[in-house]
């Protein structure tokens, strides 16, 4: 597979992500990234938030969860 390949699949991926996203709120808009296994990274590039604010946004939903059950 060329390098030229990947990219666009990697680019229709975000696309298809951020079009699936555009109505949901920050926290379910993370929710549903984390489920899907995107990275810190990745889910700050598409929400504006820093990387640091991402890891703190899953811990806090993680304690969320937890205190649910």
């Amino acid at each position: 597979m060329s390098d030229d390949v990947g990219l666009s699949l990697e680019t229709t991926m975000r696309a298809l992500l951020l079009a699936a996203l555009n109505n949901l709120d920050l926290d379910a808009q993370m929710e549903v990234l984390v489920k899907a296994g995107v990275g810190n990274t990745e889910i700050a590039k598409m929400t504006g938030l820093t990387a640091k604010a991402v890891g703190v946004r899953k811990v806090r939903m993680n304690k969320k969860k937890k205190g649910a059950k």
